[in-house]
C-alpha cells in the first residue's frame, strides 16, 4: 500500500470520527423492582447509585475516571428509574463505560440479580420486570462486615454526587453504635 493511499485512509478515519464521534454504552432507562430475597415484599428507601466511566485508549492500556453518576431511592413498592444517557467525545481514543450499580440498604446484603448473581453491571437482555433480591442480614456482626465493604469500587464518586449513600451509611453506622 503506498504512504498516500494510507495517508489519505487515516485522514479520512479522522474525519469520520469527528462527524460520527463514538457514542457511549446502553442509553437506558434502567428500571427495576428491589425486594426483600425472603419475604419477596418491596422495599422502600434502597439507595441505588449508577455511575459511569470515560476511558481513553493508550499505548499501555485504557485508564479511566469517573464521568457522571445518578442516585436514587426506590418508591414504596420498591420500584426506581436512573434515567436514560448518552455521552459522545470528539476523541476517536475515548469511549465511555457503565453504568455499574452500587445498591444499599441498612441491615441488607449486597442485591443479587435475576439467577442470584451478586454483580455490579447491569445484566443483559430483556430488562422489563427484572426484580432485583436483597438478603437481610441476621448478625450484628454481618452488618458490621458488610458495611466495612460497602462502596469499594466507587471511591471515584465525588461525595457531593452521594448525599443519599452518605446518609444511609451514616444511618447504619449510628444502628451498629459506631460514633461518626
Amino acid at each position: 500500500m503506498s504512504q498516500h493511499l494510507l495517508l489519505l485512509m487515516l485522514f479520512f478515519s479522522a474525519v469520520s470520527a469527528a462527524v460520527w464521534p463514538p457514542r457511549g454504552e446502553a442509553a437506558g432507562p434502567w428500571k427495576a423492582q428491589i425486594v426483600d430475597a425472603e419475604t419477596k415484599q418491596p422495599l422502600e428507601g434502597v439507595v441505588v447509585l449508577a455511575v459511569w466511566t470515560r476511558h481513553v485508549r493508550s499505548f499501555g492500556g485504557p485508564s479511566s475516571e469517573y464521568h457522571d453518576s445518578e442516585e436514587v431511592l426506590t418508591d414504596k413498592d420498591g420500584r426506581f428509574t436512573i434515567a436514560a444517557r448518552s455521552f459522545f467525545s470528539l476523541n476517536p481514543l475515548v469511549f465511555f463505560r457503565g453504568p455499574r450499580f452500587l445498591i444499599f440498604k441498612p441491615g441488607y446484603e449486597q442485591a443479587l440479580w435475576p439467577g442470584g448473581t451478586q454483580r455490579e453491571i447491569w445484566p443483559e437482555g430483556n430488562l422489563e420486570g427484572i426484580i432485583i433480591e436483597m438478603p437481610a442480614l441476621k448478625s450484628l456482626n454481618e452488618r458490621k462486615e458488610y458495611l466495612g465493604r460497602v462502596g469499594v469500587g466507587f471511591s471515584t464518586v465525588p461525595p457531593e454526587k452521594t448525599p443519599l449513600l452518605e446518609r444511609a451509611m451514616t444511618e447504619e453506622r449510628k444502628a451498629l453504635g459506631y460514633r461518626n
